[in-house]
């Protein structure tokens, strides 16, 4: 698979900048206006950005006020991640369900922390599409951000295929969505599917296999896999920041 690791840089900074005071928010690789949604009682926001080519839809990752760069020395900061990032987002909802209202003849099943946020956004992106009558979509998303993105993919593939010429998905950091039967489905329906893992990045395993879950293919590992403090780098390799660096590199060489 040939990779375009200068969208792909592009798209890791949109995921960035969509941290930014969703009220205020400007995005820098993008000359038209950004159209924003936002549903509060999911917390789920994402853009959707236009050019030439389509339509780019960015979601909001994890809460951006979690600084990922910090230093995960003590046990404090070790319990404010696990809060913040594993229990509240992946692993307090350990029920799955699918996220069609047709048949689910495939077995798949979802993360329905995932579905819930995905499904409270959903109309507004099928309107949109319909309204607009676009036929290239790129989804992206960072953390719980390239979750939802991989849901959208898979759900625009499934339910606009006869409107769409492409659709592709650029994630960062990205835990798992659902079991082998979903993974198996998106696989074949989103082929143009880059899932970016940094480093030592630890969300990307969450959550564990024995769970129930498995990845969407096809993974794209980028940055260094080694460091003399092994735990403060499975934390700190999540951080957005540090893709964006590594991509950064890709296109220098």
């Amino acid at each position: 698979m040939t990779v375009d690791y200068s969208k792909a840089f592009k798209m890791a900074v949109s995921c960035q900048e969509i941290y930014q005071d969703f009220s205020k928010i400007v995005f820098s690789n993008w000359t038209e206006k950004p159209i924003l949604f936002s549903k509060d009682t999911t917390d789920t926001q994402f853009a959707i950005l236009t050019d030439s080519s389509g339509i780019t839809i960015v979601f909001r990752g994890s809460d951006s006020s979690f600084d990922w760069r910090t230093n995960f020395d003590t046990r404090q900061e070790h319990r404010e991640f696990d809060k913040q990032i594993i229990k509240e987002e992946i692993v307090a909802q350990k029920e799955k369900i699918y996220p069609y209202l047709t048949e689910n003849k495939s077995g798949s099943l979802m993360h329905r922390g995932f579905i819930e946020a995905y499904f409270s956004v959903r109309d507004d992106i099928h309107e949109y599409i319909r309204k607009n009558n676009i036929s290239k979509i790129t989804v992206t998303g960072h953390s719980l951000g390239g979750a939802l993105a991989t849901l959208c993919a898979v759900d625009i593939q499934y339910n606009f295929k006869a409107q769409l010429s492409s659709v592709e998905a650029y994630t960062f950091g990205a835990p798992k969505v659902g079991n082998n039967g979903f993974s198996t489905s998106y696989n074949e329906r989103v082929i143009k599917s880059y899932r970016f893992v940094h480093g030592m990045d630890i969300v990307p395993e969450l959550p564990r296999w024995w769970q129930g879950y498995s990845h969407v293919d096809k993974e794209l590992r980028i940055g260094s896999r080694f460091s003399l403090n092994f735990l403060s780098a499975r934390f700190r390799d999540h951080a957005i920041g540090d893709y964006i660096s590594s991509l950064k590199q890709k296109l220098t060489r």
